[in-house]
């Protein structure tokens, strides 16, 4: 198993994950959860493909020395979506969120959330191993 499908299978077991599409720069959908439709992976692509332009841009314009790699947005109806940008892909996970437990936490993520992977001792936990 290659380390593309080997991360995608680790996304896919993480608690909450309800999709990810994986595109290229012109959001062609490459890959995406079997269990989305084709039409919501375009639509998916399409739409983080335009705020990762709009957000590169952005960034670029503060700091020209800077550029942005991923972004988290948090929904009102608690989903997240991650976006992580690649020279050559677009990688969008959409998951249940859910709030940060105690700061004592022990193995959480940047959140604070614990997860299967980082509490196991694996490379981290859902999209934030991407």
């Amino acid at each position: 198993m290659s380390a593309v499908e080997e991360t995608l299978e680790r996304i896919k077991q993480q608690p909450g994950v309800q999709g990810y599409v994986i595109s290229n720069h012109e959001g062609v959908v490459l890959r995406r959860l079997p269990s989305m439709s084709q039409s919501t992976a375009e639509q998916l692509a399409e739409s983080m493909r335009l705020l990762s332009s709009k957000a590169r841009n952005v960034v670029r314009d503060l700091d020209p020395q800077s550029e942005l790699r991923n972004f988290r947005i948090r929904t009102k109806d608690k989903k997240e979506v991650m976006v992580s940008y690649d020279r050559e892909f677009i990688v969008v996970v959409v998951q249940d969120w859910m709030p940060a437990e105690s700061s004592d936490a022990i193995g959480g993520g940047i959140d604070g959330r614990m997860t299967a992977a980082s509490s196991g001792g694996g490379s981290g936990g859902g999209a934030q191993g991407l």
